[in-house]
């Protein structure tokens, strides 16, 4: 049998940005946050996770991103 991780190891939570939830079972985000990153929350890292075509009103934006995270 696998011994099961702790699940502060394996939780995305972070204290910064979240919030936890009333019956403890999870998080939300915190009002008024903000991204320390500025394409954080834009979705345009999901084109290269699923390989998509970069729109043309969004390649400028993307190029940007990849410079940033270069």
């Amino acid at each position: 049998m696998p011994k099961q991780k702790k699940y502060s190891d394996v939780s995305q939570y972070d204290p910064k940005i979240h919030t936890k939830t009333k019956g403890g079972l999870g998080f939300g985000m915190k009002k008024n946050t903000k991204n320390d990153k500025k394409y954080e929350s834009s979705g345009l890292q999901l084109i290269d996770v699923f390989r998509w075509e970069v729109p043309e009103n969004l390649k400028d934006a993307y190029e940007e991103m990849k410079k940033e995270n270069a």
